[in-house]
């Protein structure tokens, strides 16, 4: 659908209208990300969006107070301890209207045409601070049979300014064992499937910055669990877009 065919309203609800031009305009480059994420890689795309969307988004979330906690071990082989805004009732405004933009039908299908995977359902999409000490163990994001919306595309939208990689909190992805530093308008990409392995590490004592993120899933239907194909090292997609 073209812009011209939208009214107002459905323009500010569509992410394309908020994507750095030179990836909403490139259809070419469009289909070489959907390609990278059929065949099971991590996508990362530097300066994702216009700079006023991710500096409104950075300051809602820099000046929020009410972050809680969530850790739990419980797990044998997995356990983590997170800062988030999960709760739509005291969330910013700003994260609200972040979240319908990111969930609205036109969203949806764009994300769907992209990555060949049905996104029909609700989307999971919340913000996250990994204070001092804070990390996630190894995971794959996938969830088991008997749940109606699966996990289909997840997203990690990095809104950390001023971070020093001694600092920690990269996310790893360890299909190919590659450090991604958590850097300012980073907009990070991959399908969910049993492979998709990956956690955050520990962030130091020391760091000085915070490490703010809005993350999520788009969701559907029982996806086919595609395995990965044998594929190593990075793929330069565009100038600060590559598959991983």
């Amino acid at each position: 659908m073209e812009p011209a065919d939208l009214s107002v309203s459905e323009l500010l609800m569509d992410l394309s209208t908020y994507l750095n031009d030179d990836i909403a305009g490139d259809r070419g480059l469009q289909e070489r990300i959907g390609t990278e994420l059929a065949a099971g890689r991590i996508v990362t795309i530097r300066q994702a969006f216009h700079e006023a969307f991710a500096d409104k988004m950075f300051e809602c979330l820099d000046s929020f107070s009410a972050w809680r906690l969530y850790e739990d071990y419980s797990d044998e082989h997995f356990h983590y301890r997170h800062h988030n805004i999960y709760d739509s009732a005291t969330e910013p405004r700003e994260l609200g209207i972040c979240r319908k933009i990111f969930d609205s039908p036109v969203t949806r299908k764009q994300i769907e045409r992209l990555s060949g995977r049905e996104c029909s359902g609700r989307t999971s999409l919340s913000a996250s601070w990994y204070m001092p000490g804070d990390y996630s163990l190894p995971h794959t994001d996938h969830i088991g049979d008997g749940v109606l919306e699966r996990r289909q595309v997840a997203f990690v939208w990095h809104l950390t300014k001023e971070w020093d990689l001694r600092w920690g909190g990269d996310l790893f992805w360890c299909p190919t064992a590659h450090y991604l530093p958590p850097t300012f308008n980073t907009l990070i990409l991959f399908n969910v499937s049993s492979d998709s392995l990956h956690f955050v590490t520990p962030v130091a004592p020391h760091a000085q910055a915070k490490r703010l993120a809005i993350n999520g899933w788009w969701t559907g239907p029982d996806p086919q669990d595609m395995p990965r194909r044998a594929r190593q090292g990075l793929v330069q997609l565009a100038p600060g877009v590559e598959a991983i």
